[in-house]
């Protein structure tokens, strides 16, 4: 029989209600949505940051439930159906730095994602600013940005579906490279690459 040592910590999920805020650090990295959060609506991530940090634009590495895994950009492959549908589940926008959108309404279609960060013409990037991420009912969860350093490109959150409910969590995690690698560096390793950011589909 296995003993649970007292002293140790059990961590309590995070939740965030409707019109509150959540900020996440490295010594509370998780927040947990409500079956509610993770099914109605859409969930945004977007980065808030100036111009001072660079071409910041936003990309994800996906897995959805079938097993199939590869990357969602703004400057390439911006829009994901699974097969058979026409309803997106992930897109990708073009605003100034770029956004990604989960579609709620197919979430059970999603098993993992990574929200990563990288600069458009390869030029250094200031790390700073905030990844914020917008759910239904007004909730906000806020990552700042500004203890990440070095690095070609940033890995900055992970959202695992856990029985029908999103856990997000920060990663913020620099790497030198390029999307392949840090796609690889977090477990999609069954994604083939045509180059350092585009992948074979």
């Amino acid at each position: 029989m296995t003993r649970v040592d007292p002293r140790r910590r059990v961590r309590d999920d995070v939740r965030v209600r409707a019109g509150q805020r959540v900020i996440l650090t490295v010594s509370d990295p998780t927040v947990t949505l409500t079956r509610m959060q993770s099914a109605i609506g859409t969930l945004r991530f977007e980065a808030a940051v100036s111009r001072e940090v660079g071409d910041l634009q936003l990309g994800c590495a996906y897995q959805l439930g079938s097993g199939l895994s590869s990357v969602l950009t703004p400057d390439g492959d911006h829009r994901l159906a699974p097969p058979g549908s026409r309803r997106p589940v992930l897109l990708s926008g073009h605003d100034e730095f770029g956004t990604v959108d989960v579609d709620l309404r197919q979430s059970r279609d999603l098993r993992r994602l990574a929200v990563y960060a990288y600069s458009a013409s390869r030029a250094p990037l200031r790390w700073g600013g905030t990844l914020l991420v917008e759910t239904f009912g007004g909730a906000r969860i806020e990552l700042p940005l500004e203890s990440l350093q070095g690095g070609d490109v940033a890995v900055l959150m992970s959202l695992y579906n856990v029985r029908g409910e999103f856990v997000l969590r920060a990663e913020m995690q620099t790497l030198n490279g390029d999307v392949r690698e840090a796609c690889r560096a977090y477990g999609y390793d069954r994604i083939t690459w045509l180059d350092s950011r585009t992948p074979v589909d």
